[in-house]
């Protein structure tokens, strides 16, 4: 079980260099086409609303078929896509192979994360689940560091950018075949239209936190998305981005090593994604008051402990998930990566409206959303000790 749960670990980690690989030089490479700023938004949207449509039947396809084959598909599928954002001009075009990635990668962590919420011989399921999201964020971050120098390397033709990051994709889809992700402990696999049938049964509390979920989301995407583009704006070099990303990784793994575990193991997760939240959202906020004349320095203090709180929020809203017995992990799985994509495909298109007009300003907006949205777990938090209730005095009666 341990070289299942390492190999796991790798793959999850070259996994998350490979598909992150071109983002600190994508917005250098739409500007270099003559494309608007608005664009950007709008192609980073596209790949994500593929994503929100496909989740959850990726997510209910690995309750019926080997994840393994699935996650491979995926990667494969986002290579090619990747390969031919490098060699489009046309925004149109380039549209479309965005909407493509999002519809092929987004396989893949709905498939890991079902994997380790239902086998039963993953016995520290939280840990393990904290360890693969700081990997997803560890290994995006080394290849912001990487990708920063080929920016550098290649500026008179990014391209070449795209087309690494499509030959690495190419061995990952490869590697994704040697995964076992055969799950012990599960007696029977249903048929997909089975699977797909749990939607009728969704609680509405349970909707209601993926909405908020989704709303979340706009902020902890745009901040990441559009500090690349303020860094690039202020004419840093990508390797600055690459620099900075990398620390965020750093800083990501050193949270999940000491503070996750611990809080994990003494509050509830929801206690601990609201006040994860809350820290998140006033760090945040400090960040941009000082950064028209101390940009960097408030990037590496600040907002490093913005990004400590973010990574302490997201495996608390998996656990909680993981504590919902009437859904199946793909379906859950499936739902949440859904509802991280619909802000995702919201939030770019009007962020990218909104930081043309105010620029910093877009931050402290971001920055108000996260204490919105803590407001809305509390909410969420009641509603779901009230039917945990009810629910022990219905078994008692």
């Amino acid at each position: 079980m341990k070289k299942k749960v390492l190999y796991l670990y790798i793959f999850t980690t070259l996994y998350a260099i490979v598909t992150n690989l071109a983002h600190p030089v994508t917005p250098a490479f739409i500007r270099n086409l003559g494309i608007t700023e608005y664009m950007f938004g709008l192609f980073f949207a596209a790949m994500n609303l593929g994503t929100f449509i496909m989740s959850p039947f990726w997510g209910n396809l690995g309750d019926v078929k080997k994840r393994k084959y699935i996650i491979a598909i995926g990667v494969f599928g986002y290579a090619v896509s990747q390969m031919l954002f490098g060699m489009f001009r046309n925004p149109y075009y380039i549209l479309i192979v965005r909407f493509t990635g999002g519809v092929f990668s987004s396989s893949v962590i709905v498939s890991l994360l079902a994997y380790i919420s239902e086998d039963k011989d993953i016995i520290n399921k939280k840990s393990v689940i904290a360890w693969f999201l700081a990997l997803i964020t560890f290994g995006g971050s080394i290849s912001y560091l990487i990708s920063g120098q080929l920016g550098d390397l290649f500026y008179d033709n990014l391209s070449y950018v795209f087309y690494i990051q499509a030959a690495a994709s190419f061995i990952v889809a490869l590697l994704a075949l040697f995964l076992d992700t055969e799950v012990h402990g599960l007696q029977e696999k249903k048929s997909l239209f089975k699977q797909i049938k749990q939607f009728k049964y969704i609680p509405k509390r349970l909707v209601f936190l993926f909405i908020i979920i989704a709303i979340l989301n706009i902020p902890i995407v745009n901040f990441t998305k559009y500090i690349d583009l303020y860094i690039t704006d202020l004419s840093y070099r990508t390797s600055v981005v690459g620099y900075f990303s990398f620390t965020t990784g750093i800083i990501a793994m050193i949270t999940t090593i000491t503070i996750v575990p611990f809080i994990t193991r003494k509050f509830p997760p929801i206690k601990t994604a609201i006040v994860s939240l809350l820290i998140g959202a006033l760090m945040s906020f400090t960040t941009f008051i000082f950064a028209s004349e101390h940009l960097i320095i408030c990037l590496y203090t600040f907002f490093m402990v913005y990004i400590a709180a973010r990574s302490t929020y997201e495996p608390s809203i998996v656990n909680h998930l993981n504590e919902e017995k009437n859904l199946s992990s793909g379906m859950l799985m499936g739902l949440r990566q859904s509802s991280l994509s619909l802000g995702a495909v919201v939030g770019p298109i009007v962020s990218g409206i909104l930081y043309g007009y105010f620029e910093v300003g877009l931050f402290y907006i971001l920055s108000s959303m996260l204490v919105l949205g803590a407001i809305l777990l509390t909410v969420y938090y009641f509603w779901y000790k009230k039917g945990v209730v009810n629910d022990f005095n219905r078994k008692n009666s």
